[in-house]
């Protein structure tokens, strides 16, 4: 992936277009959602997928919050055409304005099983001391543009305020996206769902379910064996 920059020039017409927009959060299964659409032949960015590349230029998210008009989208999303996870997800509205012929699907599942999750994983991750390092960099960035930036890792602890939160981010994105652009998509769907909505046969094999809950620590645990290098961390496990 070319590096990423800001305030750039637009690409030229025939340059790829972001066509999938996720905007579930992180642990919503957005990495099986990634891996369905690389099968269904979609170029797909995921947050993981930034960690892998240490081009990448991460500070583009950040400058965008609060200043998403000044962002050259085009360029930040050069050489794919669908995007999921974070950062993605938090800048859904600016990129549905920006790409209006965009897809956008919403990951959901439970505002208490997402929470038993989100503990259990990225909690733990934002908790500790970040690698001076792009996966560091990477993982700093998302804590100024996601959830963790607007109530804090203390946050984590307060039942109420993240069911809250998740609760109002997928209503947002539902209140803002009309109906004909918007796949709301719950863990176990399956291929039929998403292939409809995107016009694609169905893959004659199962739909993807990685990255569980303890697979994520697992492999977090060994990243810090390995000063935080991200691998590939590919699984037959459900985002749990």
């Amino acid at each position: 992936m070319a590096k990423l920059l800001c305030f750039s020039s637009f690409l030229s017409h025939n340059q790829q277009m972001l066509e999938i927009i996720g905007a579930g959060l992180g642990r919503t299964g957005t990495h099986s959602l990634y891996e369905a659409l690389e099968k269904l032949g979609y170029t797909t960015m995921h947050m993981r997928t930034l960690g892998k590349d240490s081009s990448v230029d991460v500070s583009v998210w950040e400058n965008a919050v609060g200043h998403p008009g000044a962002t050259d989208w085009n360029k930040v999303y050069d050489g794919v055409n669908a995007a999921v996870d974070h950062p993605t997800c938090d800048f859904v509205i600016e990129l549905s304005e920006f790409y209006p012929d965009a897809k956008v699907i919403l990951t959901v599942r439970s505002a208490e099983s997402w929470l038993k999750s989100v503990r259990k994983t990225i909690a733990n991750v934002f908790k500790n001391d970040l690698p001076p390092n792009h996966v560091g960099d990477v993982l700093r960035m998302l804590k100024k543009t996601c959830y963790v930036g607007l109530i804090g890792t203390d946050a984590f602890e307060d039942d109420e305020k993240m069911c809250e939160l998740f609760r109002k981010h997928n209503q947002r994105i539902i209140d803002s996206i009309p109906a004909e652009r918007l796949l709301i998509m719950n863990l176990g769907d399956g291929w039929e769902p998403l292939c409809k909505f995107l016009g694609k046969p169905i893959p004659d094999e199962p739909y993807p379910v990685t990255n569980s809950a303890d697979e994520f620590v697992g492999r977090v645990t060994q990243m810090r064996k390995m000063n935080f290098d991200i691998g590939d961390g590919t699984s037959n496990k459900t985002e749990a």
